[in-house]
């Protein structure tokens, strides 16, 4: 049987849109409020290991609110948390709901050929009509329900103090300050050019001395910087200075230099206009 080239468009058109709609629908869109349902990237970025995810809402305005979302790939041996870019996870994910979308699509376009081809009666072209017109209205009504979803939830969002660090609690602290949680930060005094011979950012605005193993400071988002950026000018700055790369996750950086360690941490404010910087040094 010769397929017609029309339909042939056709499939190719349906396949791409489907697999669209599982990237930014299903894998990014739904994703946000059901996590769970990205697990299915496991396969592909965390063979040996566990996913996980840490969730912290922050209020973006009086009426609108959003969800910061960090990926983890748990080590089954070890234990050592990796993050996981989420770009790469919505990659996976939202390829495999494609497939399941471009799946139904085609299913459904056989049924209707069929349907369209056979000599049926007026009271099941009736139904057959009246069952399509409900569909169409079901995943109207659930798409725009899902875009209010965020005018509905107003979440308080979670902050993290940080904890005097010491060689034993260090391990607890970092994992405390690597979660994304957001940091309280109200200091308007200027940063130190350098804490503990440990430079600071030159962006940063203010900075503050919060006990005596830790320091930290504010960088505006506005600036350009994300924390790649500033995991890398400390990845740079900290190796010529003589510190060695222990462990690197999302949002956090572990250094070692004969018997000390130092911490460089990074989080979101509420407002997530602001990146907390934390350098926590243990001698």
């Amino acid at each position: 049987m010769k397929i017609k080239t029309g339909t042939i468009m056709w499939l190719i058109a349906a396949f791409i849109w489907s697999w669209f709609m599982g990237i930014t629908f299903v894998s990014i869109g739904l994703g946000s409020v059901l996590p769970a349902l990205n697990t299915v990237a496991k396969p592909f970025v965390c063979l040996n290991g566990q996913m996980e995810t840490n969730s912290q809402n922050y209020q973006v305005s009086p009426v609108e609110s959003g969800t910061l979302l960090t990926w983890y790939c748990v080590d089954g041996r070890s234990g050592i948390k990796t993050g996981i870019n989420p770009f790469i996870i919505n990659f996976y994910a939202g390829s495999f709901y494609g497939l399941l979308i471009i799946i139904a699509v085609l299913i459904s376009f056989y049924f209707y050929r069929r349907w369209g081809s056979s000599k049926e009666t007026e009271a099941v072209k009736k139904r057959i009509a009246w069952f399509q017109g409900i569909s169409v209205i079901v995943i109207i009504v659930g798409v725009t329900l899902f875009n209010l979803m965020s005018l509905i939830r107003s979440p308080t969002p979670e902050s993290t103090t940080i904890p005097e660090a010491t060689a034993t609690s260090l391990a607890s602290t970092f994992e405390a300050l690597t979660l994304g949680n957001t940091i309280d930060f109200s200091s308007t005094d200027k940063p130190l050019a350098d804490w503990n011979g440990i430079p600071i950012l030159p962006e940063a605005i203010a900075g503050q001395q919060v006990n005596n193993g830790a320091y930290e400071f504010r960088v505006p988002v506005a600036y350009g910087l994300d924390m790649e950026a500033i995991e890398s000018y400390y990845s740079d700055k900290l190796t010529l200075l003589g510190w060695n790369l222990a462990d690197s996750r999302w949002a956090g950086i572990k250094f070692t230099k004969d018997t000390s360690v130092l911490l460089v941490t990074i989080a979101p404010t509420a407002d997530a206009e602001n990146w907390i910087v934390t350098l926590v040094f243990v001698p």
